[in-house]
């Protein structure tokens, strides 16, 4: 009883201490120094990670996470065409999708992977951002935006895999439906982010497509459900399908249109990899 009391006042000491430092305006953070500030935070996060056993517990620390990545983004410099509330939701999304992974994981190494991948990822994300001096050319932005893409894509694989993992082992007392249909909203949300990153325009045809992605990662998640696989393999082969056709249909969506001679080796590559990781690495049941 008295560790819940203690969490209790210790979150709302941070969320006053969040309220003060959210309203200065004078700090400005090196996002190099702001780097290093996360990865600390981030393996603090994990030791206390690893000694939880209540749920409750669990949603207080994640949420005292995520308001220290509101605080140090609030702190650290962004030139003024890089905007901080998308880099607060990439790591947001990654965060849950990270959590997820960590808390089905079972064996050790693998825990550990993810791990580094949890402190590396935002670290970087924050050493991409361009300093001060480096003004605002676009591809300074560039790799800043992939890095972002790719922790999202990776936020989309823990939130499918925790999905499975509640299907497969029926942790939530609904239908199976309910979470398939959910985590594919949120999955169409995240192409929609992303198209509108790289500047698609919204036209019919851009909601044709978005509406098409939806049905498509829904269709693919019922089939994954019906083979035998675990979680984690279905996870990364949805996400794997969904990136192939979130490229094709970006290119598609420009005005330059698809460049097939650039594209049929990148799809032919794309399908001999994943035939390769069915037969070779997936445990069948």
């Amino acid at each position: 009883m008295w560790v819940g009391s203690l969490l209790t006042c210790i979150f709302f000491v941070f969320v006053l201490v969040f309220i003060y430092i959210m309203s200065l305006k004078s700090l400005s953070l090196h996002p190099k120094f702001a780097g290093f500030l996360d990865a600390m935070i981030g393996v603090l996060f994990l030791l206390v990670l690893k000694r939880i056993s209540l749920w409750w517990v669990l949603l207080i620390v994640v949420a005292i996470r995520l308001l220290l990545w509101m605080v140090l983004i609030r702190l650290v410099y962004y030139p003024q065409n890089v905007k901080r509330f998308w880099h607060l939701l990439t790591l947001a999304f990654f965060h849950v999708g990270s959590v997820l992974l960590l808390l089905f994981v079972e064996w050790s190494p693998s825990w550990y992977l993810i791990s580094f991948i949890y402190i590396f990822f935002p670290l970087v994300s924050f050493w991409l951002l361009p300093a001060k001096s480096e003004g605002l050319h676009s591809f300074v932005v560039k790799p800043y935006r992939r890095w972002r893409y790719w922790m999202s894509a990776f936020g989309l694989f823990g939130l499918w895999s925790g999905t499975f993992a509640a299907v497969f082992l029926q942790i939530l007392n609904i239908s199976y439906w309910y979470l398939l249909v959910g985590a594919s909203v949120i999955t169409t949300a995240i192409t929609v982010w992303w198209w509108q990153e790289y500047n698609i325009e919204k036209n019919l045809r851009f909601w044709w497509w978005t509406g098409c992605v939806g049905l498509f990662v829904l269709e693919i998640a019922w089939v994954l459900f019906r083979w035998p696989l675990g979680y984690f393999a279905s996870a990364l082969i949805l996400v794997w399908f969904w990136y192939d056709i979130w490229l094709l249909a970006r290119f598609h969506l420009l005005p330059a249109g698809i460049n097939w001679s650039k594209q049929v080796l990148f799809f032919a590559i794309n399908g001999f990899l994943l035939l390769s990781f069915l037969i070779l690495i997936v445990r069948w049941k």
